[in-house]
């Protein structure tokens, strides 16, 4: 049963469903709000197995890094052998490029590009600290593309006003992130900013991403891409990016950083329920 378990939560689920929410955002906010069942359940298996598929090969080549900030995982814990996490990423990664194609070509090639990206991140680019925090958020932002793609048959101008934010608040929690993992990442000598800059300006570079994040998300109402439903819900999303920031600035630890890094989840879940709320009604 934890073997299942762990062949499970390796994958990330909540990630997955957020990446498919985002692709949904997509949909919602570009020019036709095309939404047909059968490519969305198509979008709905690509998010969900190449999401989980990178989170795996992330696992594979963290494991050493692991072993120190994360022993609990599957792999370090030694519920899934690193051989077996290989062909579990293998088959996630396959499934996903041919559910991909199933919606159309150019999807397929937005969806292997991103995988591609993190497959280099994993492997070699997560070394380079910020260079690799913002190829990891460019990944977050793919899906938003994809849903365009999907809806548009092309990637509009509009969705533009959505990743901004989008790519600012994740490499926050990417920086903010390197707090927590500053002990691990010495085992792979990834040099985050807080290995490199210290934890408080980490903290700060953090932080001022957030803010910048929050600066943005007025613009697609203010672009009249959004109904008045957006506002309330995005300040939501905002109001805790303003406090995650407060609380990092206040208190630069590795618990600390846990704390606001699982946070930015939520808030970027509230986010997009402003997104596709906004663009639905």
């Amino acid at each position: 049963m934890y073997r299942v378990k762990a062949y499970f939560t390796i994958t990330r689920p909540i990630n997955g469903f957020m990446m498919f929410l985002a692709v949904l955002s997509g949909i919602v906010l570009s020019y036709e709000k095309n939404i047909n069942p059968t490519t969305l359940l198509y979008a709905f298996i690509t998010a969900f197995t190449l999401n989980g598929s990178s989170m795996i090969f992330n696992d594979y080549f963290d494991r050493e890094v692991d072993k120190v900030n994360a022993p609990h995982r599957p792999i370090p814990s030694g519920l899934i052998s690193p051989m077996n996490a290989v062909v579990y990423a293998f088959i996630l990664g396959v499934v996903g490029l041919a559910s991909s194609y199933m919606i159309s070509f150019t999807c397929m090639m937005i969806a292997t590009a991103s995988y591609i990206a993190t497959l280099l991140y994993n492997m070699r680019l997560k070394r380079t600290g910020l260079l690799g925090n913002l190829i990891v958020s460019i990944v977050v932002a793919t899906p938003f593309i994809f849903g365009s793609t999907m809806s548009d048959g092309y990637v509009s101008e509009r969705i533009i006003a959505f990743i901004i934010p989008v790519i600012l608040s994740n490499t926050g929690r990417e920086v903010i992130k390197g707090i927590a993992d500053v002990e691990g990442d010495a085992v792979r000598n990834v040099m985050s900013i807080a290995r490199t800059k210290g934890l408080k300006k980490a903290a700060e570079i953090g932080a001022i991403l957030y803010l910048s994040a929050v600066a943005f998300s007025p613009i697609p109402y203010l672009l009249n891409y959004v109904s008045e439903i957006y506002l309330p819900i995005v300040l939501i999303a905002d109001a805790g990016f303003i406090d995650s920031s407060r609380s990092i600035l206040k208190k630069p630890t590795r618990e600390n950083a846990l704390k606001v890094k699982n946070q930015t989840l939520l808030w970027m879940l509230i986010a997009l329920i402003a997104f596709i709320l906004g663009g639905l009604l």
